[in-house]
């Protein structure tokens, strides 16, 4: 009787739940693009940003994705907006921009990350099982394994980007620090109309960087 009266119970609810949720809006549904974004930052707490005058930064922007065991590195349209719009940030925030031979203070890494995969959502109703199925295992024939009905395959095509400031200036046991770096995600990370402004969002939520005042 008390089980009965738990599938009872957890069947209004799951009703109640559906009837409420299709009266209001999805938030994640009706975001933009630019509301999707994230602006993940993070520095090194002990890194001294005064101390450092100087900074190089990448004549190519490196290339990952999972599906390949090797990076690349390209110079797209794209990729040149994003060195020249982190070089403006830095030069604004008071760091003097040289040449790698120079011995700079700092060095700026861009990366651009390719992470797609293949996902699955079921929704199998009151009642479902989870797997993959083999009908003839059960004595039904029509054919091999197969997705229930109640499962959707898709496609996830998630962009990145990463930023990533080092330390040249105090090399710890002969190996680059990173002091500082930012990550971005989201719907248009790799739209060349959406750099500057998510280069001055990293930028203004990291104050600590700036030298001028």
């Amino acid at each position: 009787m008390k089980k009965t009266l738990f599938l009872f119970s957890a069947a209004a609810a799951l009703v109640a739940m559906v009837s409420f949720s299709s009266c209001r809006k999805d938030p994640l549904k009706d975001m933009t693009n630019e509301e999707s974004r994230i602006y993940i930052t993070n520095h090194d707490n002990s890194a001294n940003f005064t101390s450092y005058s100087t900074f190089s930064i990448v004549d190519s922007v490196v290339v990952l994705t999972n599906r390949s065991d090797s990076a690349k590195k390209a110079l797209t349209d794209y990729d040149k907006k994003l060195i020249a719009s982190v070089t403006a940030s830095m030069q604004q925030r008071g760091y003097t921009l040289v040449n790698k031979a120079a011995k700079p203070d700092l060095g700026v890494n861009l990366t651009r990350i390719d992470n797609s995969f293949t996902n699955i959502s079921w929704n199998p109703g009151w009642w479902g099982g989870i797997g993959y199925w083999d009908p003839g295992y059960w004595g039904y024939p029509g054919g091999g394994w197969y997705w229930p009905s109640y499962y959707t395959v898709y496609q996830v095509n998630e962009k990145q980007v990463a930023v990533d400031l080092f330390d040249l200036k105090n090399p710890k046991n002969n190996k680059l620090t990173a002091v500082w770096n930012a990550l971005w995600r989201g719907s248009g990370v790799w739209n060349i109309d959406n750099i500057d402004t998510m280069v001055q969002a990293s930028f203004a939520q990291s104050p600590y960087l700036s030298k001028t005042k």
